[in-house]
């Protein structure tokens, strides 16, 4: 039998996808840029962003203006 955290990987296509998004639901409300979500997640500031731009492509985020 497959482990949850296999099964959310494959349901949402990678686990960088699935550590970002529980990180942002644990910590809601909160506002957070790229830089420091990878450093917060201890993954790369490259991967980090790439799967945030995906996140607000699917509506998921928002981008702030600042």
């Amino acid at each position: 039998m497959p482990k949850s955290k296999d099964t959310l990987d494959k349901l949402f296509g990678s686990r960088l996808r699935v550590k970002l998004l529980k990180f942002l639901f644990r910590n809601y409300p909160g506002n957070f840029n790229a830089s420091e979500l990878s450093h917060r997640i201890q993954e790369s500031f490259e991967e980090t962003k790439k799967e945030l731009d995906f996140l607000r492509k699917l509506g998921l985020l928002k981008k702030l203006k600042n």
